[in-house]
């Protein structure tokens, strides 16, 4: 697990890094500057350059232009042609920048403005770009001298290509360092180095595209700084073995998970074998499908290990539903499943009666969101130890939640928790960057595996029979979430790998299962 921080928890951390701990900010500064510097070093060996390179530096008047006049006087010293620009009200420059441009001085360098630099692009020929105007406190448009810096750059580097390293310090100007979104234009970096904690606009969309390759770097400031307050937002990189539930060597079917599939119609015959064949895939002992009677003989073909039980769409399955409960050790209810009576009725005896953990996807999601009583049922369901997990896609969460798409994309990190909480239950939000929160957490997890090859159909029907087979485990159903949706993202990246990701389907990443849990 490591955190993603936001930009008020990254200041607090810096602070205290100084204040508490004492640690002088200006060593902090040179410390993340070398590291900078290291970067540049490691990309001009590949250059294999018999010349000094020409490194132009923008910088703002805040702490990050500060990193960026330090690493110009160190990248002098290193044998660089050096150009710092300086942009914005010099009367407003913080004392750590007004140091380091002292220093720069008794170089000998001194700073250019950006009209020059501008109107005589076509002298110089740069090979390094050094974005440092903003860092990670920018949440207002960029405008004026900043917003024409940043298309300069990114001009110059759709002109030079492979030719020019831009790299950014901290964060891309113009992108909010707390939610990923642009403010207004954005640098596109090569590049970014960012130190000791990830921010959580690197994570998220579009702020991902315009990071670049992403170096966290350590600059002094450790985990003792939060001074025993984690930040709120994590992720996983790791192992994936290294998470996984043990599996106990005397353990037998029933024990490893009795899982309940109830997916599939008359209509819809592929989600019910999807989720199935994954939660199968993923080390659940047992799996009985509740399906529609024409989806029969597809179960029994494609999948001859799972229990069949089905029923006519116009059928009182209730009491065969019954039975199937006090079979199962968790559920999963909605792909494929429809939003007519078949569908609503199967919702509402799943929410009635059922007494373990449950997983709700797909229709089952849409046909809560249109009915307030199956609503209010859904969030008095996880009482007495029961869990419930609910896995909208953003549209999906839109109408569970009660607002546009946009408006959700926009607040993606704070909606979630907050339907959470008042359905008492874990939100999958999914998306390109798929967001966790849970009513009885203060976490929230952000999903960084996968890939655009995984945005086809089934993906979803693949992800809910996977935290199907994880949600019976012992562990809390925000834990069996966060792990799901991690290793259904490897697949989906080992699936990429091998098939390319124009040309993935959702059994691809149900066929990585093995070989990425063995």
């Amino acid at each position: 697990m490591k955190y993603a921080v936001s930009s008020s928890e990254m200041k607090i951390c810096d602070r205290n890094t100084s204040e508490y701990f004492g640690i002088d900010s200006a060593i902090l500064m040179e410390r993340a500057s070398l590291k900078i510097c290291d970067r540049i070093d490691d990309w001009k060996k590949t250059r294999n350059a018999n010349r000094a390179l020409n490194c132009l530096v923008f910088c703002g008047v805040g702490n990050n232009g500060g990193d960026g006049v330090c690493t110009a006087r160190l990248l002098l010293q290193r044998g660089y042609r050096v150009h710092v620009c300086v942009l914005g009200d010099y009367t407003r420059c913080s004392e750590l920048l007004l140091k380091q441009l002292r220093i720069l001085e008794k170089y000998k360098v001194f700073t250019d403005t950006f009209s020059h630099i501008r109107d005589n692009k076509n002298l110089i020929q740069w090979d390094i770009i050094v974005d440092a105007m903003f860092g990670i406190g920018l949440s207002r448009p960029v405008s004026g001298d900043y917003k024409e810096a940043v298309s300069f750059i990114n001009q110059q580097k759709a002109a030079r290509k492979n030719d020019l390293f831009v790299v950014s310090v901290d964060m891309p100007s113009g992108v909010n360092a707390d939610n990923g979104q642009v403010c207004q234009a954005a640098v596109k970096a090569d590049a970014t180095v960012t130190f000791n904690q990830v921010k959580v606009g690197q994570l998220l969309y579009p702020g991902c595209e315009y990071t670049g390759q992403l170096y966290v770097e350590d600059a002094g400031i450790t985990g003792e700084s939060f001074l025993g307050k984690e930040p709120d937002a994590f992720y996983y990189d790791e192992d994936i073995k290294r998470l996984m539930p043990i599996r106990k060597s005397d353990s037998n079917k029933g024990s490893n998970g009795k899982v309940l599939i109830i997916a599939g119609s008359q209509e819809i015959s592929g989600a019910c074998v999807l989720s199935a064949t994954a939660a199968l895939r993923s080390g659940a002992g047992m799996i009985r499908v509740f399906t529609s009677s024409a989806n029969a003989q597809t179960i029994k073909t494609l999948l001859p290990e799972a229990i069949l039980d089905v029923y006519e769409e116009d059928d009182n399955f209730s009491s065969r539903l019954e039975k199937a409960f006090e079979w199962s050790t968790q559920a999963l209810i909605g792909p494929g499943i429809g939003t007519g009576n078949s569908g609503k009725k199967l919702v509402r005896n799943v929410l009635k009666s059922y007494d373990k953990n449950l997983v709700m996807d797909a229709d089952a999601l849409n046909i809560v969101a249109e009915d307030k009583k199956l609503r209010d049922l859904a969030a008095n369901y996880a009482t007495e130890g029961k869990r419930l997990i609910l896995t909208p896609h953003l549209a999906e969460f839109a109408r569970l939640y009660g607002k546009d798409v946009k408006d959700c994309k926009l607040n993606i990190l704070d909606y979630p928790r907050k339907l959470s909480k008042q359905l008492h239950c874990t939100v999958v939000c999914k998306d390109a960057r798929t967001i966790i929160a849970d009513g009885y957490e203060d976490k929230i997890y952000i999903n960084v595996s996968g890939n655009d090859g995984m945005a086809t159909a089934g993906s979803g029907d693949v992800l809910a029979g996977i935290m199907a087979a994880f949600v019976g485990e012992k562990q809390s159903s925000f834990e069996a979430a966060c792990f799901s949706c991690y290793l259904h993202g490897l697949c989906g990246d080992a699936a990429a790998a091998r098939l390319g990701r124009h040309f993935m389907a959702a059994s691809d990443i149900t066929n990585e299962l093995s070989g990425i849990l063995d």
